[in-house]
């Protein structure tokens, strides 16, 4: 698979962001590390309204970094700068913090290694029905809030 939105140098600093968001852990590797962001960056393709936040999140990463390449940070140097774009772009951060979690968590082999047999909640397991009578008390109750 080859990026269709993100340029090769968009790419290879996403990874590197993915990496740091979702590191490592026992058996599993990092998110960038799995190939997570060309995983984003079909997203983007199917979902062009994700493309500016995304985008503005790595712009802000690059110039967080200023002068030194974000590549040649170390890791807490890396997530200091994740830090202040997170507060710099809450909304932009917040959508690449989420794409990242959605193609790192939604692979079947990350879910394999977390147990995880099937789809997530809430279409994936069923639920046992739920006994309405728990709410009696509450109902019980009456109305407590005014019409506005």
């Amino acid at each position: 698979m080859t990026a269709r939105i993100l340029t090769p140098e968009e790419l290879a600093l996403l990874t590197l962001v993915q990496n740091e968001l979702v590191p490592a852990y026992g058996d599993l590797p990092a998110a960038g590390t799995l190939g997570g962001a060309l995983t984003v960056d079909a997203y983007l393709t199917e979902r062009p309204w994700l493309r500016r936040p995304v985008l503005t999140a790595l712009r802000a990463v690059e110039a967080a970094a200023g002068e030194t390449p974000f590549a040649e940070l170390n890791s807490g140097e890396r997530v200091g700068i994740l830090r202040r774009v997170e507060d710099a772009t809450p909304e932009s951060f917040t959508e690449l913090v989420k794409q990242t979690y959605n193609a790192y968590y939604t692979r079947p082999d990350v879910q394999a290694s977390l147990g995880i047999d099937g789809p997530p909640q809430p279409l994936g397991f069923e639920l046992p029905v739920f006994d309405e009578s728990r709410l009696a008390r509450v109902r019980a109750m009456g109305k407590l809030w005014r019409d506005a």
